[in-house]
């Protein structure tokens, strides 16, 4: 009985956290190690890509060698969006989204606002579900996706990465969310059993 009380009373913190303003909102992501890293940042990002589409916060979860080219979980990271009802999260919109958040991230990091980024290139493709979701995740569509682009941090070289997507909405809420694995690495390696563990430790934490 108690335990169903608890329940009760987490699920409602949840609905009622989920209808507050995104800059309100706090989430649980999963370290698989103390030594994974992040941040939290609005959206559209300033500093890199201020004509972004979506509008809320982003957190970000790196893996420990994230900017060292040598390690092998380089440029391996997550993050999570938290966002405004429109536009609504398709394939389409989620290939135009991340073709601005990374051109724009390039530009910045080296310096040069005309950087060619014709060879740049994203795809986006939608997916049946995939077996780890967010807690209390609803309406899913899920995605994978490539992003061919110009790695700024550490090689300054050409890059592809390898994504997964899953977009949902929270009960009661006006609000998307869309959470992300990235990889230079195939998603049939090892580090993706890792990434996809934490995808299924996310959680929207309940209102105070």
């Amino acid at each position: 009985m108690k335990t169903s009380i608890f329940i009760a009373f987490a699920l409602a913190g949840i609905t009622l956290s989920a209808a507050q303003p995104l800059a309100q909102q706090q989430f649980d992501i999963p370290k698989p190690t103390p030594k994974w890293f992040g941040e939290r940042i609005a959206l559209p990002p300033k500093g890199f890509a201020p004509d972004l589409g979506l509008k809320g916060i982003e957190e970000i979860l790196f893996a420990p060698g994230m900017f060292k080219a040598d390690q092998p979980d380089f440029f391996t990271y997550v993050f999570l969006f938290a966002v405004e009802a429109k536009p609504e999260l398709t394939a389409k919109v989620l290939q135009k989204e991340l073709f601005t958040y990374y051109a724009g991230l390039s530009k910045a990091r080296l310096g040069n606002p005309k950087l060619d980024t014709s060879e740049f290139a994203v795809t986006v493709k939608p997916m049946k579900h995939f077996e780890l979701k967010p807690k209390e995740a609803l309406e899913l569509k899920s995605f994978t996706a490539t992003v061919k682009w110009i790695e700024p941090f550490a090689t300054r070289k050409m890059q592809t990465l390898h994504f997964e997507l899953q977009a949902w909405k929270y009960a009661k809420s006006p609000h998307q969310y869309l959470f992300v694995c990235a990889s230079p690495q195939p998603r049939d390696k090892d580090i993706w059993k890792t990434l996809r563990k934490i995808r299924g430790g996310v959680a929207l934490k309940p209102a105070k």
